[in-house]
């Protein structure tokens, strides 16, 4: 109660809005997320732009197994763990899998300036649209890594940082893309 203003009871009618509304968050807090709910699915042709401005879409890089690393630079785990992907790349580019990196940053001075900063030499393309991305690749925290099959289909998720080059992360990926 704020000093001098009287307290007054809802009106009967905006009680049933309010409790409706309550009920509503309250569902929307435990239903699961769509982009989660639906499976693995496939890569969405999310629209893009190469470093060099030239637009693309996410599943030009189809063709061969795809490691495709979620990421924005200014989220600290996925800045820590690119010199991982880098050399994740080199292990398993023999193989026939390729490593990219889509960022959802909105400034793609920003996503040059780091490239270029850290060496990175993986194939790095900026989402047009970070929101219809985000929702479209189901990416609900940074970073996200998805295994794609060579045809598109999701077929894991890698959800936060984790050491790339570490042993048991390239047998991983092995695994899931190359073991098809």
């Amino acid at each position: 109660m704020r000093p001098g203003i009287p307290e007054t009871p809802p009106h009967p009618r905006t009680r049933l809005p309010r409790r409706l509304i309550a009920f509503g968050l309250a569902l929307a807090l435990i239903a699961p997320l769509p982009a989660l709910s639906r499976g693995p699915g496939s890569l969405p042709a999310v629209a893009l732009t190469k470093l060099d401005g030239t637009p693309m879409r996410a599943t030009d890089w189809l063709g061969r197994p795809l490691v495709v690393n979620i990421w924005a630079t200014w989220c600290p785990p996925c800045r820590t763990e690119m010199p991982s992907l880098q050399r994740l790349s080199a292990l398993i580019d023999p193989s026939g899998a390729r490593v990219v990196a889509l960022s959802l940053d909105t400034d793609p001075n920003l996503v040059r300036e780091f490239v270029l900063k850290y060496g990175i030499e993986l194939p790095v393309a900026i989402a047009m649209s970070p929101g219809a991305a985000t929702e479209a690749l189901g990416a609900t925290a940074l970073p996200l890594t998805l295994y794609v099959a060579a045809d598109g289909r999701i077929v894991g998720r890698h959800f936060g940082q984790r050491d790339w080059a570490e042993e048991s992360a390239v047998r991983d990926v092995r695994q899931r893309l190359l073991a098809r």
